[in-house]
């Protein structure tokens, strides 16, 4: 199969002219998914194909938290998602404004949560509430 650059059907592909020329009307790049995220998202969906709707039905916050996908990656996602009709807006962070760190240590951080959430921890904000031993008996 051809990598193409979507899997969701493209529209007016192609379209022949009133004098029978191919008129070639391929939606432009950037349109486009890029193929690292197309590739995390079947990941997340386990099967090759998906729709943006279900992409954006799993929210900001799932797939910031999906492997794979980083910054940038959340960034290509919401664009193609806005150019198919839908909005991904991250979830507002109420509370203490966050202190600015360098990038290299936030990338650090980052990549240290992502790591422990595949192993099935929590990792949660500070001043979060979380029920402790929720289940316990």
């Amino acid at each position: 199969m051809a990598d193409d650059m979507s899997d969701c059907p493209a529209t007016n592909a192609s379209e022949t002219s009133g004098d029978g020329q191919s008129v070639s009307a391929v939606p432009s790049a950037a349109n486009q998914l890029p193929t690292l995220q197309r590739n995390a998202l079947r990941k997340i969906f386990d099967r090759h194909e998906f729709t943006p709707e279900e992409v954006a039905a799993l929210g900001y916050r799932r797939l910031q938290q999906a492997e794979g996908i980083g910054n940038k990656g959340l960034a290509a996602i919401t664009e193609w998602l806005g150019l198919h009709g839908f909005e991904l807006k991250p979830p507002e962070v109420a509370g203490i404004p966050r202190q600015h760190l360098p990038k290299r240590i936030r990338r650090n951080i980052e990549s240290a949560v992502r790591l422990l959430r595949t192993h099935g921890y929590v990792v949660q904000q500070e001043g979060e509430n979380f029920p402790e031993n929720k289940g316990a008996a």
